[in-house]
């Protein structure tokens, strides 16, 4: 088990600083969540929750980052980022679905873990991670990419766009949920 720093993308709708803190995190209510109903958050790169404020939602009134922690494993979490198993479970169930013509190349994530939670009831975890790939624009001051080889374009994303969607407020132990962004929202913050 391992401590990580997750952060929390909140819009700015002029909510107190201390009630915002007690009563987070906040449920993501958006139709097109990837990894389903759940509290997102951005796995250890703060710049990715900068990201998501100017770019990906970009929250016209501004946004808020929430900093917590949590105790990652994968006996909570399936995590299709760093465990090969869980990524090749996930693959095969897909790859399942496609040869009963359950699903098709427009079938999304989503969807594969919904099936898995809802019909087959194999889905004994509490928080998903995964990663979003090409989900900023090539041209973003966000990405972070060191070329392999100068002559072609394989690179190493250096903050890459990882993703932990906890299905509870508790899911991997999560707790310490403190605004850090903007400063002078932060608890400690001095004028």
């Amino acid at each position: 088990m391992a401590t990580k720093v997750v952060y929390q993308t909140l819009e700015d709708g002029g909510t107190e600083p201390s009630k915002l803190e007690s009563d987070g995190p906040y449920l993501c209510k958006w139709e097109n969540s990837w990894l389903g109903k759940g509290y997102y958050f951005w796995d250890t790169f703060i710049e990715n929750a900068h990201w998501w404020g100017k770019e990906g939602r970009a929250y016209k009134n501004g946004y808020i980052i929430c900093k917590a922690v949590c105790d990652f494993n994968n006996t909570e979490c399936f995590d299709l980022v760093g465990n090969t198993e869980h990524i090749k479970e996930f693959g095969d169930i897909y790859e399942t679905y496609m040869t009963k013509g359950l699903a098709d190349k427009k079938t999304t994530v989503k969807r594969i873990i919904e099936h898995m939670m809802n019909v087959l009831k194999k889905f004994p975890y509490t928080a998903m991670r995964a990663y979003g790939i090409r989900s900023r624009n090539q041209n973003s001051k966000y990405n972070f990419e060191l070329l392999f080889e100068t002559t072609k374009t394989p690179y190493l994303d250096l903050r890459p766009a990882y993703q932990i969607c906890f299905y509870t407020k508790k899911s991997l132990n999560l707790k310490n949920y403190k605004i850090v962004y903007p400063a002078e929202s932060a608890e400690d913050y001095l004028a």
